[in-house]
């Protein structure tokens, strides 16, 4: 009769077991090992804008605050009184803010979603249809001779220009800016035209400045 060669104490495995560890085991351990090695989701990330300045959040953030400065600083001076001086500090306040949410202060800078198919094809559409817009703009306020208001123009045009980037790059930042930017044009048109070529560039100060108010809240969203 054949006794068990089994010492006492020592685990005993069934067939099954043995068979299961030798074939689904090192599937099972290779599958761990991959779920080890799996880096954090990117969107849990944070950095400051300064690490990654491509990422197009803080690309189109740089972009927006140069042609905003461009509205604030070309603009001010025809205002009358203090005012140069104030769109000054308000400028210096409200850049020194955008600088800090947008390049300075750690927040989260999710991986973008993919664009829309046609996205490259509507951004050089909605610039070549600014800079159209702008020249016929100045075309037709010459030909009525009222070019003092074409600070107004330039705001209605940066403004339309944005709208459709909120469909076509998934920001719906663009939607707010760009509406709250047009609405000042046409009102800079409207109050122009009565008042002249200061009322023009006071909507002009001030859509540069709301430009940089709206980056600024934009960064600082991400941070929280």
């Amino acid at each position: 009769m054949m006794t068990s060669t089994i010492p006492p104490g020592a685990p005993r495995h069934r067939p099954l077991d043995v068979i299961t560890a030798g074939v689904a085991g090192p599937a099972r351990h290779e599958e761990v090992a991959e779920l080890d090695t799996t880096a954090p989701p990117t969107t849990t990330r944070r950095r400051a804008g300064l690490a990654d300045p491509m990422h197009p959040s803080v690309l189109g953030s740089i972009i927006g605050g140069a042609g905003a400065t461009v509205f604030v600083l070309v603009n001010r001076s025809s205002l009358p009184g203090a005012w140069p001086a104030v769109a000054l500090l308000l400028w210096i306040v409200l850049v020194a803010a955008a600088v800090w949410t947008v390049l300075l202060r750690p927040r989260v800078l999710a991986d973008p979603e993919p664009p829309s198919r046609f996205a490259g094809l509507v951004y050089l559409a909605c610039v070549a249809g600014m800079l159209v817009g702008t020249v016929v703009g100045h075309a037709l306020l010459a030909a009525l001779d009222r070019t003092e208001l074409m600070p107004a123009v330039v705001v209605l045009a940066v403004g339309l220009h944005f709208l459709p980037f909120a469909a076509a790059f998934h920001a719906p930042v663009f939607r707010w800016l760009g509406c709250g930017v047009a609405t000042l044009g046409v009102v800079g048109l409207l109050w122009g035209w009565a008042g002249g070529a200061v009322a023009a560039a006071a909507v002009a100060v001030a859509a540069g400045l709301l430009m940089l108010a709206v980056i600024t809240h934009a960064a600082w969203a991400d941070g929280r």
